[in-house]
């Protein structure tokens, strides 16, 4: 999926924290259910189909709007359960300004991390669809950076582990496109102890969906990937 964001006030993600809490807490305990169970090993044992996608999360460092960019890449079981990995990164320009010996520099933040995620599905009716992942977490890091006459420099880095669980609400017209909504909540499992930023964060977007590999299945129907992606 494509996704196109754009960044809302904070007033606005006033008791996002806590709806984001009991929301989870109520996603847990449908996954504690032998159902899920259940429908979890029926889905895996089913052929599974490539997915790919990418977007761009609105959330907060410390005071400062963090846009986060990712790319996920993974299979789909059953169209009910997907398992994956993809790169996340920092997408906006957050600078610290630190003493270097007998003068101030001007650093930029760099945060990334490697996520890992399972992801259940739930087709609500033939236009709705609600995608809960309770199980992502991310390896990586962050530092900060800055030039000077000897070059590029960087400074404060440190291993980092996030856990970022959160659910998307879809609606497609067709195959082809729709709308969707986001929220989760980044919260650092590890942080990196030199770097006095907050990262722990909500997290939101809505945009667009584009399914690129069903239009070119549409466009290009004879094709082997066509059928494919068709089949799946």
């Amino acid at each position: 999926m494509w996704g196109f964001s754009f960044l809302n006030d904070l007033p606005l993600l006033q008791g996002m924290k806590k709806l984001l809490l009991i929301l989870l807490i109520c996603f847990t305990g449908l996954f504690a259910k032998a159902q899920f169970l259940d429908s979890l090993q029926s889905a895996i044992n089913q052929k599974g189909g490539f997915t790919f996608s990418f977007n761009s999360r609105n959330s907060f460092i410390t005071n400062n709007d963090a846009d986060i960019f990712g790319f996920n890449i993974g299979v789909t079981f059953g169209k009910k359960i997907s398992i994956g990995g993809g790169f996340n990164t920092l997408n906006s320009y957050i600078t610290h300004v630190f003493t270097n010996g007998e003068k101030n520099d001007t650093a930029k933040l760099n945060f990334f991390f490697f996520s890992y995620y399972v992801q259940y599905i739930i087709n609500l009716t033939k236009h709705w669809k609600l995608y809960i992942t309770p199980i992502n977490f991310g390896i990586g890091g962050s530092n900060y950076q800055y030039t000077d006459k000897a070059g590029l420099h960087t400074i404060d880095s440190y291993m980092v582990i996030v856990w970022e669980p959160g659910a998307e609400l879809d609606y497609n017209f067709n195959k082809y496109w729709g709308l969707y909504t986001q929220v989760g909540y980044r919260y650092m499992l590890v942080n990196n102890p030199a770097i006095g930023e907050t990262f722990n964060s909500p997290t939101y977007s809505y945009g667009i969906l584009i399914y690129p590999l069903e239009i070119f299945a549409g466009i290009f129907p004879r094709t082997k990937l066509a059928h494919m992606i068709e089949d799946n």
